[in-house]
Parts: C-alpha cells; sequence; structure tokens
C-alpha cells in the first residue's frame, strides 16, 4: 500500500505546486498593468498611450527574450531560470517604485521585470509541467493555470487598494518582495527537470505511469501526439503548425491586451468607482480558477479547438455586452461580463500551448513554447499603445474595443487551421 501511494504521488504533483505559484505571480504582475495604468497617466501627467506604452515595450522586449529564454530552459533547467527569473522581478519593481521619470520606467519595468516575468510564463510553464502529465496534459495544465487568475483575484484588487492608500510606488514595492519569495526561494529547493524518457514510460502504460491521478482520457482522445516527431528547431519552423498556432497566440493577444489592460479606465469612464471596478476584476479572477480547470480537462475530451471555440465567443460577448450597455453603470452588466471573462479569459494561451505540448516531443517544448511566447509578447507590445492611440484620437474606448473582438475571432480560424494542418500532414505521412 505505501508502495502504492508513493507512486500516486509521484514528484509531477511537487512540479505542479511550484508551476501554480509560479503562475499566481504571473497572473498578478500582468493584471496589475490596469491599475498601474491609472495611477502612472494621473501621476507623470502623461498621455494614455505614452503611459499604455511602458507596458507594450515590455511585451515586445518579452517576444524577443522569450526564445532565449526557451534555450536556457532547455539547456539549464528550469532550477536554474526560476530563480534567476524571480531576482530580475524583485530588482525590476523595487527599482521601478524610486523612478522620477516616466521614461525610466522603460528600463526598470519593460526590461528588466520582463526578463523575470517572461522566465516564469505560461509558455515555461507548458515546457515544465506538460512532459509530468503526458496522458492528461490538459487538466494537469488548466489546474496548474488556475494559479493565473488566482494572481488576479488577489492582486488587482489589493494593488487598487494599496494605490489608493499608500500610492503606486509602495504597490512596486510590496509586490516585488512578495513575487520574488513566491518564485525564487521554492524553485530553488524544489524544481528539477522530468526524467528523460518518464513521458514515454508513462504513454506505454508503465509502473511510473501509475503517478498520474488525473482522469486518463489521451491514450484515444485528442490529446495523443498528432504530429510526427522533430529532431531540430529548424525542422519544427518549417512547420506549418508552428506559424499558425504563432498567428493565434499573436492575434489574440493583440485583442486581449487591447482591452484588459485599460479595462479598469473603461469602467471608470462607464460610471463604476474604482474599487468596484477592481474588485470586479478580481472577482472574474476567481472563477478562472475553477474554469480553467474545467477547460483543460474539457479539451482532453472533445478536443482543443471545440473548447477554445466556446471560449472565445464567451470573450467577445463580454467585451460587446460593456462596450454597448454599460454606460451609467449598470450593475447587472458589470456582473454577467464577470461571469464571461472569467469563464474565458487566459484559456487562448492555455490551450494553444496543450496543443503545442500535444505535437511536439518534450525535450523541444522550451524552444516551441518560446515561440508561442513571442506571439503573446506581439500582443503586450501592440495591444495597450494601439488602444490608447485610439483613445487620444477619439476621446473613447469604442473602436479599440470592436477591433479586439475581431482578433479574437480571427484567431479561432487559425486554431482551426493548426488541426487541418497536423491532419494533412499525417495523410501525407501515412501515404508515404
Amino acid at each position: 500500500m505505501l508502495t502504492a501511494v508513493k507512486r500516486r504521488l509521484h514528484y509531477g504533483w511537487v512540479i505542479f505546486l511550484l508551476t501554480f505559484s509560479n503562475l499566481t505571480v504571473e497572473g498578478g504582475s500582468k493584471n496589475v498593468q490596469s491599475v498601474f495604468l491609472v495611477a502612472l497617466r494621473d501621476h507623470f501627467r502623461s498621455s494614455v498611450a505614452f503611459t499604455a506604452s511602458i507596458f507594450s515595450a515590455s511585451g515586445l522586449f518579452g517576444a524577443f527574450i522569450a526564445p532565449v529564454l526557451g534555450v536556457i530552459l532547455d539547456r539549464y533547467g528550469p532550477r536554474v531560470l526560476f530563480p534567476i527569473a524571480g531576482c530580475f522581478i524583485l530588482v525590476g519593481w523595487l527599482a521601478s517604485s524610486m523612478v522620477s521619470e516616466v521614461w525610466q520606467l522603460f528600463i526598470f519595468y519593460s526590461v528588466i521585470a520582463t526578463v523575470g516575468q517572461v522566465g516564469i510564463s505560461s509558455f515555461s510553464a507548458t515546457a515544465t509541467l506538460a512532459p509530468w502529465f503526458p496522458r492528461s496534459r490538459g487538466v494537469a495544465l488548466g489546474m496548474a493555470d488556475a494559479g493565473n487568475p488566482a494572481g488576479q483575484a488577489i492582486v488587482v484588487p489589493l494593488a487598487q487598494l494599496i494605490v489608493s492608500t499608500l500610492g503606486w510606488q509602495w504597490a512596486f514595492r510590496i509586490f516585488g518582495v512578495i513575487f520574488f519569495i513566491l518564485v525564487a526561494v521554492p524553485n530553488l529547493l524544489f524544481q528539477k527537470r522530468a526524467p528523460e524518457n518518464w513521458d514515454n514510460r508513462a504513454v506505454a502504460g508503465s509502473e511510473s505511469a501509475e503517478g498520474e491521478d488525473l482522469p486518463v482520457v489521451a491514450a484515444a482522445g485528442p490529446v495523443a501526439v498528432e504530429g510526427p516527431v522533430q529532431s531540430s528547431v529548424g525542422e519544427v519552423l518549417r512547420e506549418p503548425a508552428v506559424w499558425l498556432l504563432l498567428g493565434a497566440r499573436a492575434v489574440n493577444s493583440v485583442g486581449n491586451h487591447m482591452t484588459m489592460v485599460h479595462i479598469l479606465a473603461f469602467l471608470f469612464l462607464a460610471g463604476y468607482g474604482e474599487i468596484q471596478a477592481a474588485l470586479a476584476i478580481g472577482i472574474a479572477g476567481l472563477l478562472g480558477i475553477g474554469g480553467r480547470p474545467a477547460t483543460g480537462l474539457l479539451s482532453d475530451i472533445i478536443g482543443r479547438e471545440i473548447v477554445y471555440t466556446i471560449g472565445m465567443a464567451m470573450s467577445v460577448a463580454a467585451v460587446i455586452l460593456v462596450l454597448f450597455l454599460s454606460a451609467g453603470g449598470a450593475w447587472w452588466v458589470l456582473v454577467v461580463f464577470v461571469a464571461l471573462n472569467g469563464l474565458s479569459d487566459g484559456i487562448s494561451g492555455l490551450l494553444i500551448g496543450a496543443k503545442a505540448a500535444d505535437l511536439y516531443p518534450p525535450r523541444m517544448l522550451g524552444k516551441v513554447m518560446g515561440m508561442m511566447e513571442v506571439g503573446r509578447g506581439i500582443g503586450i507590445g501592440l495591444g495597450p499603445i494601439l488602444a490608447g492611440l485610439l483613445f487620444d484620437l477619439q476621446g473613447d474606448y469604442f473602436l479599440a474595443f470592436l477591433i479586439s473582438a475581431g482578433l479574437t475571432t480571427a484567431s479561432v480560424f487559425l486554431m482551426w487551421g493548426v488541426r487541418l494542418t497536423a491532419r494533412s500532414r499525417n495523410q501525407r505521412a501515412e501515404q508515404n
């Protein structure tokens, strides 16, 4: 019996807890940008577009640095990368709290802190965790990714409270230290790679695989490996599926960051109070804690593309709802928005990452997911500043939010293109 218990509690669950913690930090650091946008704009008396460009620059730099971090992850492992990332977050956030000119944030936040935040983001989480749960990676990644909305639920309202009472400088200091402790210390002590042959042993159903205390649905379901095993990065980059996944990640990320970085400013203009709006975003994060594991499980059973389509439809509905019906601060609009947004936010990265893990072997996931992070970085880079420019030109967020909904819809077609490409490749391989 003791042997059976040990098998069920295999080390993958330690990696799961570390991944959950890392993604909690990512969710907090990413979603708190909407709080800092308003605070920094008012403090430095700058335009919305220029203030948003701090976060856009972070996204663009993250897009370039992600493939490099992916190579470091593959070569040196998460036990090296993640503690270093925690140090970058600490230095970047503490330095950001001491700036006297807004341009200094482009160095301390957009570059230094970004290295740390990208290092522990969803791309590295997928590459680190997926090999430990090969037969049920969708639900495992979904459960771990619940850390992202957990961070949103905790950090956004707390940060708004700190900014309103102590100032944005103290928010940077407090969370910089907390994020460092959550990332650097536990990963240095407990993080490690999956054994090289773990994925193959688990899929084969050997004794080691019995450690997965998760629903086993992938053996004949949609998460079985759909593509050929690649032997080099060059071959991966020549795969159309990689570029379709990258495109889906990019257009969805642009649309998402056009709204989410500016959502508090939008809600303030619509007539909602500061704490009321911040609490609503936090509650949406709470819903995501349950929504993401459910999304991962459903994608294991009925397919990544179907669940992705449903989730993006909910995301578009949330944007359209607040865009046309939130004037005057109607409470029911905020409630429905919270429900739709909470259940759909973040599942794009989850399902695109799971799809990439379906197609490519564990030894290459760091590089492949680094490419996916380029798409996310493009979105973080373009989304906030594009929405800010449109606001400065028009005086409202109508066109920005409408474009966001269109880009989210476009990502659905790209996701289905991945499925068709993989199926076509498999048919050609069978004929040969």
